[in-house]
């Protein structure tokens, strides 16, 4: 297997870190930031999600790098967590988080044999963010977990295609006019007057047409006198009197 120089030298720092202590064993980063994958151009080409400016951790024991990676994110949530190897023993490190001053260029989602062996990603000059202190135990595998440090710049490669088209607009309906209250009052009063005339009651007290409830003539109430056939005598004067007898009885 071909190896670059610095990661040549960087092999032979880890095998005789391991020489001298303890075997070393895979220990797990949490809390690194997920790219999703996405799709560019007009061919909706598939890519694999990745951070654009990638993170790179150097663990250090003492000014002696102990091993170091370059992070460029998990592609969904059930991936699992990037590694580091670190010994099994009671020791203190220190981490050193920076953030590459190169884009990483998407890449295909399906990669063929002619780009496995396209030239690897160039960092550039790595920025220092962030340092942290590490302490391990031995036989503690919780212990040698690292916490991801977030960079600066934390975005991942995203979808190029253009935003969609918004639905058309439905026609506005139009605002149907309001009735005049000014003219409304008068035809309500009318109403109102019309409906209370054909409820008011009959005064019973009304006088009846003169005709037909006329006092009949006072002289058919009269007396009559029995002797003239029916017809009405006039009554004498002083008849009324207690006194006095009729003439010509």
């Amino acid at each position: 297997m071909n190896l670059r120089p610095g990661a040549r030298a960087l092999a032979l720092l880890l095998l005789s870190s391991a020489a001298c202590g303890g075997p070393l064993t895979p220990s797990p980063i949490e809390g690194e930031p997920v790219c999703p994958d996405f799709e560019i151009g007009a061919t909706h080409a598939p890519m694999r999600g990745s951070l654009r400016f990638p993170v790179t951790l150097t663990v250090r024991d003492g000014k002696n790098p102990i091993t170091r990676t370059t992070l460029t994110g998990r592609r969904s949530n059930d991936d699992p967590a990037s590694r580091v190897l670190l010994a099994d023993e009671n020791a203190e490190y220190e981490l050193e988080w920076a953030q590459c001053e190169n884009q990483r260029a998407p890449r295909a989602r399906t990669l063929t044999r002619d780009t496995k062996d396209t030239a690897e990603y160039a960092c550039g000059s790595a920025t220092v963010y962030k340092t942290d202190k590490l302490v391990t135990r031995k036989g503690d595998a919780a212990s040698r977990t690292v916490h991801f440090a977030a960079p600066p710049k934390s975005e991942c490669w995203e979808s190029e295609l253009p935003a969609a088209e918004p639905p058309p607009a439905l026609p506005a309906v139009p605002d149907l006019p309001q009735p005049d209250a000014s003219a409304a009052e008068p035809a309500a009063a009318a109403d109102a007057g019309a409906a209370g005339a054909s409820a008011a009651p009959v005064d019973a007290g009304a006088p009846r047409d003169a005709g037909a409830g006329a006092p009949r003539d006072a002289g058919a109430g009269a007396p009559r006198d029995a002797g003239a056939g029916g017809a009405v005598t006039p009554p004498r004067a002083g008849a009324a009197d207690s006194g006095a007898i009729p003439q010509g009885s």
